[in-house]
């Protein structure tokens, strides 16, 4: 189940979108697996004395395992590029914790996982979007505003996996088309985005965004795993239909 969490992360590209004006902005996801809720978070994006702060917690249930992210949080400078990052859960009965510093292409991590501190130093590209190897999905936000929805060619990023490693992802825009939901049908960016985590193949995700670049529906198929805002319910598909051409057995 652990390994699954971690993927179901490093799938969700390029999450939830930060607002491209200077206001603050807030939200929810709402997380299925298999067509059910599984997972619930909350954010805020700031802005101030030159500096954009995300910020979040979340939970989620997978039945025998449920995970609680106390807390996420990261900062940058204006054009996005980390200067801090920490965070804080429970996932079962194990604790986590971890902060980083960003410096001359530098990540300097310490992590506890459970098992007392431990100091990393990795380098990195040094524009990196910071995000988690469990969850939370919304520190993907601060990637949205980067991605050109002008150009059908790919974008290269990276992605730092806190206190961990980096990872290259790659960001292509589809342009605009009507998207469904249970209560409304509107106009969105649609995304596709392609990771490959330091050890795995490349997995890849759909992403729709709005105009402010929020993530509004995300959809990782090989995960069976859905992504909504809030208030951008969810459309059930409909019921598989009977076999018409099966025939009841004769007496």
């Amino acid at each position: 189940m652990a390994t699954f969490i971690r993927t179901v992360l490093l799938c969700c590209l390029p999450a939830l979108a930060g607002s491209l004006h200077a206001d603050d902005s807030s939200g929810k996801f709402t997380i299925y697996m298999n067509g059910k809720p599984m997972a619930h978070e909350t954010y805020s994006i700031q802005r101030s004395d030159g500096k954009i702060t995300i910020d979040g917690s979340g939970a989620a249930d997978m039945g025998l395992l449920k995970i609680n992210i106390e807390d996420f949080r990261v900062v940058t400078n204006e054009s996005y590029k980390p200067l801090e990052a920490s965070a804080k859960a429970q996932m079962g009965k194990a604790s986590m914790s971890a902060t980083t510093t960003f410096a001359d292409n530098t990540a300097s991590s310490q992590v506890d996982t459970g098992h007392g501190p431990e100091t990393k130093e990795i380098a990195i590209h040094g524009d990196d979007v910071v995000i988690s190897s469990n969850l939370p999905i919304f520190p993907w936000s601060l990637l949205a505003p980067r991605v050109k929805l002008d150009s059908s060619e790919p974008q290269q990023f990276y992605a730092f996996i806190l206190g961990q490693a980096e990872a290259p992802l790659t960001v292509t825009a589809k342009g605009q088309e009507p998207v469904e939901f249970a209560n409304r049908t509107i106009k969105l960016n649609h995304l596709f985005g392609s990771m490959t985590p330091p050890s795995g193949q490349p997995i890849n995700a759909d992403i729709w965004v709005d105009v402010n670049r929020r993530i509004i529906k995300m959809v990782v198929p090989t995960q069976n795993v859905e992504v909504y805002q809030e208030g951008f319910e969810r459309k059930a598909p409909p019921e598989p239909k009977p076999d018409a051409e099966q025939k009841p057995d004769k007496p």
